[in-house]
């Protein structure tokens, strides 16, 4: 008789205990790993990946319908939206089927992002500087107990109303600025219900907004606030957030950890200069808003609606953003964890390529794609972002500043390479203690 071959159980063995114990995803990674290794530090996708990339954005730029008219392109972006126009009663180029009140709404957005020179962002990290002063003033916290949630909505508010209505800070009632921003999240979570609860909050958010924006009332559907606030400011504030704590709490990677402290104890300073030419730290600047929004895009799912000729119903189709910016294939073994450095273009000694490749550009869209691609993508979104988190940074400090987090997930709080949940309740309870040697914004 043969002797037993304990190899094969051995292997066994380690393949039970993969599957078992998660750690499967992990081995997985490290093969990934070794192939970027053997490819001079390029990672090579794999054709699955591509593939899955190629056909979410045909989703999302809506290649998927066969069919390039505009009208149609329009009636399969505002069917997914419909509960949004019941919640907030908004018609705009997200929610409406008619083509002019689209193209007047994307005149007025470009309108109001173009131009982020220097001189504009300085500006702007003014304005949001003193919104956030007067929250953190009015909400009068003791020092370990900022609701991280309710600070950044409040600020972020005022501060995009500021860009798109012209509204001064300094003169806001902070009360109007929160009950504002709390009627808008309730109405959100209220809207995702089987039978949702709108009235209230909507009475709320309407009367707040009355005083907040006065001449902008009586209006018609087509011209009230709203229909500016839900994407510009709805979008920004998690990113906003989330960027900030990964920036300044979660951040493993020692060159960028260096980078966003120099930036902090800049500002604003580090905003000025010529954002057109190839500024290498504004580059870096950008970079941090990148890596937020690559983490925690603004829409994870990008909802598009096929007709169904039958019945006249809709089908959906979803185009998963955040799987195509997670996707170890094509980020890397350390996809889920912030990691700004990988945006970076340019090789440095011994590199054989840059970190940043075509493929991950292809999988990179938080603005989506195509023609109803974000007005935001193109300068407004990355540096709004990173000011309003430089903002927060200065007030409330970071790891490196003695500052500290409680997400109350002890997990979490462990292993900084674990990506946060993006849940508006998952934020709800997450609180900063802010340290003694923190920078005054």
């Amino acid at each position: 008789m043969g002797s037993f071959n304990w190899t094969f159980v051995v292997i066994e063995l380690v393949i039970v205990f993969l599957l078992t114990t998660g750690f499967a995803d992990t081995v997985v990674a490290h093969i990934i790993h070794a192939f970027k290794k053997r490819a001079g530090g390029h990672i090579i996708p794999s054709a699955n990946s591509l593939q899955y990339v190629r056909e979410q954005r045909a989703i999302a730029d809506f290649s998927f319908l066969g069919k390039d008219e505009l009208k149609s392109r329009l009636q399969a972006r505002a069917s997914p939206n419909e509960r949004l126009v019941k919640a907030f009663g908004i018609e705009n180029s997200f929610t409406t089927f008619d083509k002019v009140i689209h193209n007047k709404f994307l005149k007025k957005s470009r309108h109001a992002m173009q131009d982020m020179n220097s001189e504009k962002l300085i500006g702007f990290f003014n304005v949001a500087r003193i919104a956030l002063q007067r929250t953190l003033f009015h909400l009068n916290r003791p020092m370990g107990s900022q609701s991280l949630a309710e600070l950044t909505r409040s600020f972020v508010f005022m501060a995009t109303l500021h860009r798109f209505f012209g509204l001064d800070p300094s003169g806001v009632n902070i009360d109007d600025a929160l009950q504002a921003t709390d009627s808008i999240n309730r109405l959100w979570m209220e809207s995702k219900t089987p039978q949702p609860d709108l009235h209230e909050h909507r009475e709320r958010l309407e009367a707040a907004l009355k005083r907040l924006l006065p001449s902008h009332f009586p209006c018609e559907p087509e011209y009230h606030p709203l229909n500016t606030i839900i994407p510009a400011y709805e979008t920004m504030w998690r990113v906003v957030l989330l960027t900030f704590i990964s920036a300044g709490f979660r951040n493993t990677d020692r060159e960028s950890i260096i980078s966003f402290q120099q930036f902090v104890a800049s500002a604003p300073l580090c905003f000025h200069g010529n954002w057109g030419s190839d500024n290498d730290q504004h580059a870096i600047i950008l970079n941090f808003a990148k890596e937020g929004l690559r983490l925690y895009p603004p829409t994870r799912r990008i909802r598009r609606a096929v007709p169904n000729p039958l019945d006249g119903t809709h089908d959906f189709r979803a185009a998963d953003i955040e799987a195509c910016h997670r996707d170890p294939s094509i980020w890397g073994p350390d996809a889920a964890q912030y990691r700004p450095s990988r945006f970076r273009t340019q090789r440095h000694p011994g590199e054989a390529h840059a970190p940043y490749t075509a493929d991950m550009k292809r999988a990179y869209m938080p603005f989506s794609v195509g023609k109803h691609r974000c007005p935001a993508a193109d300068k407004f979104g990355e540096r709004a972002i990173m000011v309003l988190v430089v903002v927060l940074a200065r007030a409330l400090g970071t790891s490196q500043s003695g500052s500290r987090i409680r997400l109350g997930d002890r997990a979490l709080e462990r292993d900084l390479t674990l990506p946060l949940p993006s849940g508006r309740l998952d934020m709800e309870g997450w609180t900063l203690e802010i340290g003694t040697f923190y920078l005054i914004g």
